[in-house]
């Protein structure tokens, strides 16, 4: 497979940024003003990255970063949910689950690039 810069950086960005993107998104203690506040940003995030490609806002990638960043969210919108079902002694695995599942696009990505080579 030929590794474009572009590819490099999207590699980059979802296996280092998005996973630390979601620890720090978890720092703040599990609650249910915490899960709120999560849904909110994630369905926010969701609606500028649609109306972005809907109406070519920001260029070509707008869309697709803001979406991206709603799928962040949503991994550390799951920890602290599963912090909540959990409990207490739960935090330092629902932190790990909630990184890994950070880089989930990044096989999307590999998948859509393969078959359409």
């Amino acid at each position: 497979m030929n590794m474009t810069l572009s590819l490099i950086l999207i590699y980059g960005l979802i296996f280092c940024i998005g996973p630390v993107a979601v620890l720090i998104l978890l720092r703040r203690p599990a609650g249910a003003g915490s899960v709120r506040l999560l849904g909110v940003g994630v369905v926010a995030l969701i609606a500028l990255g649609l109306l972005a490609q809907a109406l070519s806002i920001g260029g070509f990638y707008a869309g697709p970063l803001l979406l991206w960043a709603s799928w962040i969210m949503s991994m550390a919108l799951m920890g602290q949910v599963m912090r909540l079902m959990a409990g207490p002694g739960s935090r330092r695995w629902s932190a790990v689950v909630a990184a890994m599942g950070a880089t989930i696009p990044w096989f999307g990505i590999v998948v859509a690039r393969m078959m359409a080579e």
